[in-house]
């Protein structure tokens, strides 16, 4: 082998590293395993990872992360003269974003045994048995991890018929599950507030049942939903027993820091309010066996009106962001 093509070989066996490297980085995020690095002129312009999960886009397969990301650094959307090293043979989409992108070479690491073609651009199986080896790795153990977690299952009435605080905390780690005509978004909850009924000055139940805040005094997995300064609609999920208006606001999730963010994400509106988590088709919450950890209680949020105890109870509840 000449000296030449020993470098030229390192460097690919460099390139598929660095893609192995961000397939690793996806799988505690949930998403399938697979990276890739898009290269032209022997460097990197392009990385990407799964990301269908975290971005809600069922085209965020690593290829066309990192076509998109290498076409943004460039500022070309012909991408000619590249070579894309891709940990998992590509599946028949993104062979058609290569195509489109003009990408002269694609080299892959693991079969997918998906067959397509993609007739401009060259599809060769990496020499190097050790990214062979460690892409189908990660592949199968994602796969035997997910056989071996418990499916999610809906929260059930028991789990709101507690206290609000119990309820709040236990709610973090949970997933927030909206259908809509945009189809099926979920996010997990990172932060949440808890209201302790007509005794609590900073709830809205303070002043007794109303028009607006029936739906509080109902059954625990009561959704309330209410316009904050007519722009935000804030999510709630009431909990304890009926006629105890206890609440928990959806404060934050992955994805939106905020209640008004949440329901933006969730395309939560009010026509969600006064519906029934445990028994409706289009919101509610799922368990999916995952537990949070780093939990952390503050003070609650936009209350000044509130007593001066009620305004410094810690009865706003954090988990760790880096789980």
């Amino acid at each position: 082998m000449t000296e030449d093509k020993k470098n030229l070989s390192a460097k690919s066996a460099n390139f598929m590293k660095e893609a192995l490297a961000l397939a690793s980085e996806a799988a505690p995020d949930g998403e399938i395993p697979v990276g890739a690095v898009v290269v032209k002129d022997g460097r990197v312009i392009g990385r990407g990872c799964n990301r269908r999960i975290g971005k809600h886009d069922p085209t965020a397969h690593a290829e066309i992360e990192a076509i998109r990301d290498a076409a943004a650094n460039i500022g070309d959307w012909r991408l000619s003269g590249c070579c894309l090293y891709v940990t998992l043979e590509p599946c028949p989409m993104c062979r058609a974003a290569i195509e489109a992108a003009r990408i002269d070479t694609v080299v892959y690491a693991a079969d997918s045994g998906i067959e397509s073609v993609a007739p401009s651009t060259l599809f060769v199986k990496t020499s190097d048995s050790f990214a062979v080896e460690r892409s189908k790795e990660l592949i199968d153990s994602f796969f035997s991890s997910a056989r071996s977690r418990p499916k999610p299952k809906r929260l059930q009435r028991d789990f709101y018929t507690r206290d609000s605080v119990t309820v709040a905390r236990d709610l973090l780690g949970k997933v927030i599950c909206s259908k809509s005509d945009g189809g099926l978004i979920k996010a997990r909850i990172t932060e949440t507030e808890a209201y302790l009924g007509e005794k609590d000055t900073a709830s809205h139940a303070r002043f007794g049942k109303t028009d607006r805040t029936r739906p509080m005094f109902d059954k625990g997995g009561t959704v309330y939903v209410y316009l904050c300064y007519g722009i935000h609609n804030m999510l709630n999920i009431v909990t304890s027993v009926k006629g105890d208006p206890q609440a928990v606001l959806i404060r934050g999730a992955e994805g939106a820091d905020g209640p008004g963010r949440v329901t933006a994400l969730l395309s939560v509106t009010r026509r969600e309010n006064a519906s029934d988590a445990v028994l409706s088709d289009r919101l509610w919450i799922e368990d999916d066996g995952f537990i949070p950890s780093g939990i952390t209680a503050f003070p609650r949020i936009g209350i000044g009106y509130a007593s001066d105890n009620d305004r410094n109870a810690l009865l706003r509840f954090r988990s760790d962001p880096r789980d």
